[in-house]
């Protein structure tokens, strides 16, 4: 099983905005979806942007993969290029890719009341929570202190 996380920038580049929205429990995250067996991640990523935002988008690079251990919910994300894991379905994953709002369209309260643009410096700022958290705590490092090579969208 693989999750799709989509962190949409308003414009492409290490400084483009990145959208977040606000979950139920008032916590904020990415826009996310089970992938379909029938569709690339790709497809994917565009299908997440359209369904909870309604808002086209070009899909980018794969920035990372999470691999969720099924005794404790816990996901360890892992870097793209430092990526080597197996490739049992039964496995569950949660990749995120990077798109950019093209169109330049705005987000629409379809799946989310309240969403923001957020500057990339800025992220640590807001409370995630479950995978993203876990997300957060890598991504947050590698945008602010370049600790991972930066391998964002240019």
């Amino acid at each position: 099983m693989k999750y799709i996380s989509v962190l949409i920038q308003h414009h492409p580049g290490p400084t483009g905005d990145v959208l977040i929205c606000k979950n139920k429990n008032g916590k904020w995250e990415f826009p996310s979806a089970k992938q379909c067996s029938n569709e690339t991640p790709e497809d994917a990523t565009v299908r997440v942007a359209t369904e909870k935002l309604g808002m086209a988008v070009k899909p980018g690079k794969l920035i990372m993969i999470g691999h969720k251990n099924i005794n404790d919910g816990y996901t360890e994300h892992i870097a793209c290029g430092n990526i080597t894991h197996n490739t049992n379905s039964k496995e569950i994953y949660h990749e995120y890719y990077e798109a950019v709002n093209t169109w330049q369209t705005e987000p629409q309260k379809i799946a989310y009341d309240e969403f923001k643009w957020v500057h990339p410096s800025e992220l640590g700022q807001y409370e995630f929570e479950g995978d993203d958290e876990n997300f957060m705590a890598k991504y947050d490092p590698w945008i602010n202190a370049k600790f991972i090579p930066d391998r964002r969208m240019y």
